[in-house]
């Protein structure tokens, strides 16, 4: 049987869950333990996607449980890992950095962590450990889990087709580009990593198009008085460049709509149709903001899908 690192696997689709949708309104937050740049400072970020998630706020909140559901739903696998690891993400995990780049996955995990658990459930999962440092088969073909501890308190993992890639979750003189935002969950997107529009949700396709001449593309995600909303932070290369992205996304916007009318149907707000036509728009000089309000339905759908 391969080795399925659990964690990893429910820290990322906690990122994509949050990334997408996210949940009701929580209350938000005092942040504790590492600055968010410290995390990412362990990773490869250099043309990376880059991932924040502050599991420790969401839990504290209520939307993690809500997110992932009871103990009593959960797969017999992973029940299983717990009791060998003694690691549950939804207690032990407190924030997660992801960089993705190359096919590659690259992680820091802050939480707590009974690494000699860890390293014998990887051995009896037909990988091996030398010197703290673990390699593992993973569920996917070609790919390899590597993890070690970077500290007792932080892990270091990778996915990838290389068994030491783990080695380059270490701390970096580097530091991101900008501050890190406030919100629980945050998004550096190079617009690199938008050129590949094939990979997006249908109706994501245009506005990744227009994003491609940007120089800077962060996404969060946040409180907003009564619901959570999806923010945009676009740095340009200049302002008319940003005018320029502005009337992009609202005609790209607008022409939803129509074509949604124009099928004699209204935005769904169980699907990405009912979030989009909702963004709205503005720029000040070379920055170019949008929002879109994440309707509780919406949640609801994209969690009763995933779980």
């Amino acid at each position: 049987m391969h080795f399925r690192f659990q964690p990893w696997q429910l820290a990322l689709l906690l990122i994509a869950v949050c990334a997408a949708s996210v949940a009701g309104v929580y209350l938000y937050r005092t942040r504790g333990g590492s600055h968010p740049s410290d995390l990412v400072s362990y990773l490869p970020t250099a043309n990376a996607t880059v991932v924040y998630v502050d599991v420790d706020s969401l839990r504290r909140s209520g939307i993690l449980k809500m997110i992932t559901g009871s103990k009593a739903a959960e797969e017999l696998e992973y029940r299983q890992f717990v009791d060998a690891t003694l690691f549950d993400y939804r207690e032990d995990l407190d924030s997660v950095a992801a960089a993705f780049k190359d096919g590659q996955v690259f992680l820091a995990l802050k939480g707590r962590f009974h690494w000699k658990n860890l390293m014998d459930y990887a051995i009896r999962q037909g990988g091996s450990c030398h010197n703290s440092f673990c390699t593992t088969p993973s569920s996917r073909p070609n790919r390899r889990i590597s993890f070690y501890p970077v500290r007792p308190d932080l892990m270091g993992l990778s996915v990838s087709q290389d068994d030491f890639a783990a080695y380059q979750v270490a701390r970096k003189s580097g530091k991101l580009s900008l501050a890190p935002p406030l919100q629980p969950v945050w998004v550096l997107v190079p617009a690199l990593a938008l050129r590949d529009a094939d990979s997006l949700p249908a109706g994501t396709k245009p506005f990744a198009s227009a994003l491609r001449n940007a120089e800077e593309i962060v996404f969060t995600i946040g409180a907003q008085e009564d619901h959570l909303q999806v923010s945009l932070n676009v740095q340009c290369r200049d302002a008319n460049d940003a005018s320029a992205l502005q009337r992009d996304f609202e005609n790209t916007t607008d022409t939803l709509r129509k074509w949604i009318a124009r099928e004699h149907q209204h935005p769904n707000p169980t699907d990405l149709s009912g979030v989009l036509v909702a963004g709205t728009f503005r720029h000040d000089d070379k920055r170019v903001f949008g929002q879109w309000p994440i309707p509780r339905a919406f949640v609801d759908a994209m969690v009763s899908e995933s779980f």
